[in-house]
């Protein structure tokens, strides 16, 4: 079979989870998407991974991000026409389409990077079960019935032995004014989906002012540096509201 000449040919298991993935990040890294790609199976060999995003890219399905953000990569996010590729081979959400407006906007590239780095360090030691994105979240918040009282930045099921354990994650890199915080101590009262909740920070400073927001909600809430997370996952000792205790977090899961 002949193409047309610079036409780009869709492989639906290799570069579908490669859209898929940069849209439910907002952005990514270059390193991170091969991270990403190899622990789906879907290319575990760089210079095929390197053509596909090349390819990508020429074709206008994927845009790398201006400005310099340290981290010696490329950063990459999702055009319209990405988008609308992924809508005709039924991917479609109800929060970032083809249609929307406004693709993420580069404001978000470090928040988007940081719950990456979660995401694999929790894929590379196995113990992910299950993570469904913001932009998942929130699209599923729309149209369902059962839904989630809040588009948490991930929902995450963990391997805890043979059996799995489920949190709403969230990654807090600035405050928000006492208003907004009422605004979410209301939804997390009113969950029903998800029994505990991971506040991870940028800092100690945001982590201590959250504790004290979050003291009378009626649920399970932990808090910790989210470097710290990303080095002892399931072991990282939190800190609860329940009487301002440190636990492991795996403990608190049990």
């Amino acid at each position: 079979m002949r193409y047309i000449k610079d036409s780009v040919v869709i492989n639906p298991e290799r570069d579908l989870p490669l859209l898929r993935q940069v849209r439910n990040s907002r952005f990514v890294t270059h390193k991170q998407l091969f991270e990403f790609m190899q622990f789906v199976g879907s290319d575990d060999r760089r210079n095929s991974f390197n053509w596909r995003t090349k390819r990508l890219l020429g074709a206008g399905h994927l845009s790398t991000c201006d400005g310099r953000f340290g981290t010696g990569s490329a950063i990459y996010r999702i055009t319209k026409s990405g988008l609308a590729l992924l809508e005709h081979h039924g991917e479609f959400t109800a929060i970032l389409h083809s249609n929307t407006e406004h693709l993420p906007h580069t404001a978000q590239v470090f928040h988007s990077l940081e719950l990456n780095a979660v995401h694999l360090a929790l894929a590379q030691k196995q113990l992910l079960a299950g993570w469904l994105s913001e932009i998942e979240i929130a699209s599923f918040n729309i149209i369902s019935q059962s839904r989630y009282q809040k588009d948490y930045d991930a929902v995450v099921e963990v391997w805890m032995g043979d059996r799995k354990a489920c949190f709403a994650l969230e990654y807090e890199r600035s405050l928000k004014s006492s208003k907004q915080y009422q605004r979410v101590r209301d939804a997390l009262d009113a969950e029903r989906q998800v029994e505990c909740v991971l506040y991870l920070t940028a800092g100690i400073e945001i982590l201590v002012h959250l504790v004290h927001e979050f003291e009378s909600v009626n649920k399970k809430m932990a808090f910790a540096e989210s470097r710290e997370f990303s080095q002892s996952l399931l072991d990282t000792t939190v800190i609860t509201t329940q009487h301002i205790r440190r636990i492991m977090f795996r403990d608190l899961l049990q």
